[in-house]
């Protein structure tokens, strides 16, 4: 963490740097532009001018950015931090001044005297500018362009602090957001956990008189079912392939129970297996098709699982083949239950408005669960380079 901080502070730095670099040289192509195209001086002679009258720029840039940072004028420091502003802007000033002086590179030369017998010598300083110091509204000029210069750099300084600002405000807030989320999530798997328990072991006890070899069956694989459970338990969302491993699991605890009067059907396309799903997602739909298809009925019942793949979304079914909400039962068929809620929720939370879910009456009899959620696969891991050689 702090080695990425101190990288990020250096990338910062860096690329302040180059920006107050550019930021000088702009200035100095704009001195010079008028004066070049004006044709009174070459390119070179307007160029060396403009970089000898902003040469004090390439110190009081990096070091007013510096200052703009170090004392940005925010709620509770903007007196102190804008009277020190105005102290160094008048330094500033100052010592644009003194230096433009003594770095001008166009201060004209005397002209040498001419020597009897010789060609008369070439007045060099011809055609270039006289000294800033001749010109009082030069020096004026120049004093504004220092103020204008510096209260600019101040107010773009104080806008990226201010964005900066805002950019980690929004940061830690998802930050905060993705933690109450992922917080929500273990809340409904805790909750999840004892319904399931409960109504697992609501099932062994009615066994455990009528037939106590299966009762004690299930018990153990009850046990086996938890340590799974429990193994996935920071896992929000699991590969589909590890999910149907679960609900053979559960399935196979309630067959004791049921027995040929309970059959589990699996359309499953093979290159789906790897698809992510949240953990426990079928689980309470299966149990909710059992307790609502299977059990009210005296003859066999067929569960069927429907998975399949719509553009970029992933369409799950569970539907079975029971008598299904009928008159007064159809308003409390639309009321899920603790399973079904949590199912609800979870999806709620892990992708927000790009899922759906849906109970109703399926055909020609029975119930069935719609879920629609975005198709994401398993990460493939990073292909190796072989060992042996190539031939």
């Amino acid at each position: 963490m702090n080695r990425t901080t101190g990288s990020s502070s250096v990338v910062r730095k860096a690329a302040v740097l180059v920006a107050a670099v550019g930021l000088w040289v702009g200035l100095v192509l704009l001195f010079a532009a008028p004066m070049a195209l004006t044709g009174s001086v070459s390119w070179r002679q307007a160029v060396g001018f403009g970089a000898s009258f902003w040469a004090p720029w390439l110190l009081f840039l990096p070091s007013v950015a510096w200052l703009a940072f170090r004392l940005p004028l925010e709620r509770g420091k903007v007196l102190r931090n804008l009277g020190l502003h105005v102290l160094a802007c008048l330094l500033v000033v100052a010592s644009g001044r003194a230096t433009l002086r003594a770095l001008n590179p166009l201060t004209p030369r005397p002209t040498p005297l001419a020597v009897p017998g010789q060609p008369p010598p070439l007045d060099r300083s011809a055609g270039r500018l006289p000294p800033p110091g001749t010109f009082g509204p030069l020096t004026g000029f120049r004093a504004a362009l220092d103020v204008l210069v510096y209260w600019s750099l101040l107010g773009g300084c104080q806008a990226i602090t201010y964005f900066v600002r805002l950019q980690e405000r929004e940061r830690r807030e998802a930050e905060l957001e993705a933690r109450l989320t992922t917080a929500r999530l273990k809340a409904l798997r805790m909750q999840l956990h004892p319904h399931f328990l409960f109504n697992t072991l609501n099932s062994i006890a009615a066994l455990v008189y009528v037939n106590p070899r299966a009762a004690d069956e299930m018990l153990g694989d009850l046990g086996g079912l938890l340590r799974r459970s429990l193994d996935s338990m920071e896992e929000h969302e699991v590969p589909l392939s590890r999910e149907l491993e679960f609900i053979d699991a559960y399935v196979g605890i309630e067959q004791k129970r049921f027995g040929d009067r309970l059959r589990v059907e699996r359309s499953v396309p093979p290159e789906l297996l790897d698809v992510l799903v949240p953990a426990l997602l079928l689980q309470p739909l299966i149990e909710n098709a059992i307790r609502h298809g299977i059990e009210p009925r005296r003859g066999p019942g067929v569960i069927s699982i429907e998975v399949r793949q719509v553009d970029s979304h992933l369409h799950l079914r569970v539907r079975d083949d029971g008598r299904g909400p009928s008159g007064g039962d159809s308003a409390k068929a639309s009321r899920p239950g603790i399973g079904l809620a949590n199912t609800q929720a979870r999806l709620r939370g892990l992708y927000g408005d790009d899922q759906s879910f849906s109970l109703g009456k399926a055909l020609p009899q029975g119930c069935q669960v719609d879920i629609r959620i975005p198709l994401r696969r398993l990460p493939q891991p990073a292909p190796t380079a072989s060992s042996t050689p190539p031939a």
